[in-house]
């Protein structure tokens, strides 16, 4: 199963999918996450791995998804662009692991005038579509903030889209659009609350239909904490186990 994690920059999205992806592990799936966010530089401390090589580096950088003189790209994409693969085929250089979580990071935007983040987005859809999982893999992808991704068709190659909703009016606001844009990729989707609350549920029911909720994250010292000090998010929480067995319903 593949899941997108979305939403608004600042929500939570990439505290939502290191808790779904270690919360997998722990009923035994085998968990690829999937840093898709070219501006985040801080996942892997979240998921506990190790720093390693972006794909978009091991793949031979920004040169090697051009067209040669031959119209081709260069060999190491042709995998990720021309045929199925499995997880197995993915360098193990950009893929290190830590409790059953395998991180993958897509690209990185890391000097001035580099360019824009084309070449990561560009990499996802093929990474995505050609990927070939079995019953008992999950595939989180822990997307860039807004709506880019549904504009590349990334999203038609997902099982199933969870969309993230913080406490904020801008996070309602984009929950009714997100509803818009998955209704056109024709791929399920659900929203998580996170930081949630009374007051939450009670505004947000003018935005969206309580019913597309399928989970909640209460507000926790512990993961502010570790969000803002950059540590391992390891805090085993009731809500998160129920919202992957949903989530697996749903797939």
């Amino acid at each position: 199963m593949k899941l997108i994690v979305c939403g608004k920059g600042g929500c939570g999205k990439s505290t939502v999918a290191v808790l779904l992806s270690r919360a997998f592990a722990r009923l035994g799936r085998r968990v690829m996450l999937v840093d898709a966010d070219e501006s985040n530089m801080g996942l892997h401390r979240l998921a506990g791995t190790a720093p390693a090589a972006t794909l978009l580096e091991t793949l031979g950088g920004r040169r090697s998804l051009r067209p040669q003189t031959s119209g081709q790209l260069g060999e190491a994409c042709r995998l990720f662009y021309d045929q199925p693969f499995r997880f197995e085929a993915i360098p193990d250089a950009c893929t290190p692991a830590v409790d059953g979580v395998s991180l993958l990071k897509v690209g990185k935007i890391q000097h001035f005038g580099e360019g824009c983040a084309c070449p990561m987005g560009g990499i996802l859809r093929p990474l995505l579509a050609n990927l070939q999982v079995d019953a008992e893999d999950r595939v989180v992808v822990d997307t860039a903030a807004g709506v880019e991704h549904f504009g590349r068709g990334v999203d038609q190659h997902a099982d199933i889209i969870v969309g993230v909703i913080d406490p904020t009016f801008e996070s309602f606001k984009l929950a009714k659009k997100l509803i818009a844009l998955a209704e056109g990729s024709g791929t399920p989707f659900a929203f998580v609350l996170n930081k949630a609350d009374g007051r939450m549920r009670a505004g947000l029911g003018s935005f969206i239909d309580p019913a597309a909720i399928i989970g909640e994250i209460p507000m926790r010292d512990d993961l502010f904490s570790a969000g803002l000090e950059g540590r391992p998010i390891r805090i085993e929480l009731p809500e998160v186990a129920q919202l992957c067995r949903r989530l697996e319903a749903m797939g």
